[in-house]
């Protein structure tokens, strides 16, 4: 935090990518990450965790904790205690499609698919309780894949109208980094378009309201972009 973190993130079980540690543990005891919550409250900001199974979901929830990233591996009793909290989810679409990069029948890559299972589910339960979900990519490990995300937009499709992901995308995921409150790193509002908020600003051409699709190829479809009054890219007299 003294080094300007806008939150702090626990790792409370087991991943797919670490070699030492399997999904099913949990690696924080509720004291622990009850110490990272009052650490990160005296900032006025909160702890985000890594959680897939109910067991490291629920303890990271009794100490405190604000959002679970991934949550795969949740239970409907779980579900509804984050909804009952009031925590967020930070959902990746992670499914099987036959790509990964771990070889066929390694620890890792069997961990994997044991995580995608459970994705439709998890979508589901946030749906069935109503609970805050942000759009994450996890795309830590591919930056090589990292400008050709909008196909987890898409993916989405499964689970919610097009509306309703580029909602979760913008505005929605602005409500989330706002919570870091004054270690927001963007004081001025996010995810719309008015006056005194960030110029941010995708033309498309097309529209992904009714079609999503469009968005996949973004070279020929975005045909501006601004970042905070900075035009990154302009096609529109081409």
């Amino acid at each position: 935090l003294r080094l300007g973190a806008t939150q702090i993130k626990l790792a409370a079980g087991g991943g797919v990518s670490s070699t030492y540690d399997p999904l099913d543990v949990s690696q924080f005891t509720e004291a622990e990450m009850k110490a990272a919550v009052d650490a990160a409250e005296n900032w006025g900001t909160y702890v985000t965790v890594h959680a897939y199974t109910p067991r490291a979901i629920q303890t990271a929830l009794r100490a405190g904790v604000r959002c679970i990233d991934h949550a795969q591996l949740i239970d409907d009793a779980t579900a509804k205690m984050l909804a009952d909290k009031k925590a967020w989810l930070s959902l990746q679409p992670f499914i099987d499609e036959g790509k990964s990069l771990y070889a066929e029948g390694s620890p890792n890559r069997i961990k994997q698919q044991a995580m995608m299972s459970g994705t439709d589910k998890a979508y589901n339960f946030a749906k069935k309780y109503n609970i805050k979900t942000a759009f994450g990519t996890d795309c830590l490990f591919e930056p090589e894949h990292s400008a050709k995300r909008a196909g987890d937009l898409v993916k989405l499709l499964r689970w919610y109208k097009p509306y309703e992901i580029l909602k979760m995308a913008t505005s929605t995921n602005a409500e989330l980094l706002a919570m870091s409150g004054p270690r927001n790193p963007y004081p001025n509002k996010l995810g719309v378009i008015e006056e005194g908020a960030y110029a941010d600003i995708l033309l498309v051409d097309g529209n992904p309201i009714a079609n999503l699709n469009v968005l996949e190829d973004y070279e020929k479809t975005l045909l501006l972009i601004v970042k905070d009054g900075v035009v990154y890219k302009n096609i529109l007299d081409k």
